[in-house]
């Protein structure tokens, strides 16, 4: 393995643990048993490559012709029921049946029995046989699947399990039936699913030159199954009955399985991380069938609603003018403050004539000044108080202008947006205004500083600042009265809308519901695959058709046509051929027997080696 594969496997179990069990703690108990089932496969290091097709594609006779002996029984009837596995090893069989409890009822059984439990799909999970079969190597497992084509459902979830545990997927079609509907909605399914997919199109001993040049055919093929957005890792055309026909490409198939065997560990790597991702969405997929009953009589209520969309958009609208009446408060008083804020801070009540008058004032409170050179204090003193009233007359003039008319006129066009016309709150703002006194004036200056220009910037910017916090006081003050009067009202208007939209809701409550539970499932699929925090692994790369060399035909020709038989006879004289071959005479019953066929199963623990009878 590559380091992007350890580093994903060393992290993979942890997180699928912890997927497994929410799945198990929410009741999903069949997608926790198939998250078992990968961690299972992980630890096992197995690679699987399943067949799926048609019952009567041939798809049993082709993994019989792959293996070399008749393992598979093959008859115009569905044969596999239940995921049937095929592995290099001792002649043997081994099946796990369905249970309910934890642990699985797991049991040995000759291969002459094997036909019955290959058609049990609903008592039977597994069937795995054991056999010879050297290109398999030992970590390796061919799943048979039953027909996509079945109406027993057992058989429907057997090939949904096989696709789970598959690492790459062959799809075995008739001749004659390729471009079925089914074919092209089930590939598409299954290369969506983000796994190997390859097509194999067999019985092309069907085909009539003379009809079509089978160029032409493979070519339609191809574009049929394009115009289906599905683009195939490889397509290949085979025959069981023909082994020398001209366009028979059994020995490519050969081929190409032992180049995907050697990629073992990447496919597996890759094909646990898409199945382990497909179970969130499946599990998404469950908890809608959970609710498929209270969601079906949730669109019955809204149906009977009326117009849902027209009441929704009626509930949003009060919602929002609710929400405004309520912060109106709130909003109206900030919105005031910043409104006086901004006149009082951009008013300039001290402009260059007003300074003028205010150094002139003064001046004449410098010490030792005097009106004229014999003056006398009285006329000193009338000089300073004419000098200030100038001062104060025209300072009065300047807080007028740009202060109280502005001031007054927004807190009154407020109160009147806002329908409030109180006479005593009109009193109020027709009353806003602060004096500017000559006292008070007189009482800003500093009788010990410098006078001069610089200290008369300083006074007048002190003035300036002392007028605009008194009239800032008494602005707020008038808005909080404003926001007071306006306050009862907004309250008694939020209690008549919050009951309409309570009115509205009710007759809303079908249809929120169903949005939760739908959202309730999205979220569900959104929190396993955050679970699944280790790092994607990288698509695999897959043998390239181009380096495939012609073999011979002794290596690629298929069994004889007695292969396509219903008994198991036939296995238990193949397996006494084999004993005998490797020096160890034995009848063909304990042919059969299997004492280290299963060790540690991919689908149960070790069993104990006794006779298959």
């Amino acid at each position: 393995m590559n380091q992007t594969i350890d580093k994903s496997i060393s992290v993979m179990p942890d997180a699928m643990k912890e997927m497994q069990q929410l799945l198990q703690e929410t009741g999903d108990l069949d997608n926790a048993s198939k998250m078992g089932q990968l961690l299972e496969k992980m630890s096992s290091g197995r690679m699987n490559i399943a067949f799926c097709g048609h019952f009567s594609a041939g798809k049993s006779t082709l993994i019989n012709q792959l293996c070399g002996h008749p393992l598979l029984p093959s008859s115009p009837i569905p044969t596999s029921a239940n995921i049937v596995s095929i592995r290099n090893g001792e002649p043997g069989a081994h099946v796990t049946h369905k249970s309910k409890y934890a642990v699985e009822r797991q049991k040995s059984i000759g291969l002459e029995e094997l036909e019955a439990y290959c058609v049990n799909g609903t008592d039977i999970e597994t069937v795995e046989i054991s056999y010879p079969i050297a290109f398999l190597g030992d970590h390796t497992a061919m799943l048979d699947t039953p027909g996509i084509d079945s109406t027993d459902d057992a058989h429907h979830q057997s090939t949904e399990s096989a696709l789970h545990l598959a690492d790459v997927v062959f799809y075995v079609m008739d001749y004659n039936h390729v471009q079925s509907e089914v074919n092209l909605a089930f590939t598409k399914k299954m290369k969506e699913w983000g796994k190997p997919l390859y097509l194999v199109v067999n019985m092309i001993d069907k085909h009539k030159e003379w009809e079509l040049p089978f160029p032409q055919y493979q070519e339609g093929t191809r574009q049929a199954f394009l115009s289906w957005g599905i683009e195939p890792d490889g397509l290949l055309f085979v025959t069981m009955k023909e082994p020398n026909h001209s366009h028979n490409e059994f020995a490519k198939l050969r081929w190409l399985l032992s180049e995907l065997i050697q990629r073992g560990d990447v496919l597996r790597s890759f094909s646990i991380d898409a199945s382990a991702r497909y179970l969130a969405a499946e599990h998404g997929k469950w908890l809608a069938e959970q609710n498929e009953q209270q969601k079906d009589d949730l669109i019955e209520q809204i149906s009977q609603e009326g117009d849902v969309q027209g009441v929704q958009e009626q509930a949003e609208a009060k919602a929002k003018e609710l929400a405004e009446v309520r912060g109106l408060p709130e909003s109206l008083t900030a919105a005031l403050r910043k409104e006086v804020g901004i006149i009082i801070e951009n008013a300039n009540i001290t402009p260059a004539l007003t300074r003028d008058q205010a150094h002139a004032y003064l001046e004449s409170r410098k010490p030792g000044f005097k009106v004229g050179f014999f003056s006398r204090a009285a006329q000193t003193a009338a000089e300073t108080e004419k000098r200030l009233q100038a001062f104060q007359l025209d300072l009065a003039e300047q807080v007028e202008a740009h202060l109280d008319w502005h001031l007054r006129d927004a807190l009154k066009k407020s109160a009147q947006q806002q329908g409030q016309y109180d006479v005593e709150l009109t009193a109020q703002i027709e009353a806003l205004k602060i004096d500017v006194t000559t006292e008070w004036l007189a009482s800003q200056v500093n009788a010990g500083a410098v006078f001069g220009g610089e200290y008369t910037l300083n006074y007048m910017k002190q003035v300036s600042a002392e007028l605009k916090q008194q009239y800032r006081k008494q602005a707020f003050a008038i808005i909080d009265a404003l926001v007071a009067s306006i306050r009862e009202r907004a309250s008694q208007e939020a209690d008549a809308l919050a009951a309409e939209l309570e009115t509205l809701n009710v007759r809303l409550g079908a249809s929120k519901e169903l949005q939760r539970l739908i959202d309730a499932e999205a979220a569900a699929e959104a929190q396993l695959l955050r679970m699944a925090s280790w790092e994607r692994p990288a698509a695999p790369a897959l043998p390239a058709a181009q380096q495939y060399t012609a073999m011979e035909e002794a290596a690629a020709a298929p069994l004889s046509g007695e292969l396509h038989v219903s008994s198991m006879g036939a296995i238990l004289e193949a397996a006494a051929i084999a004993s005998a071959a490797s020096g160890t005479a034995a009848a063909p019953a304990e042919a059969a027997l299997a004492p280290n066929a299963f060790t540690s199963g991919e689908h149960g623990s070790a069993w104990s080696a006794r006779p298959l009878i």
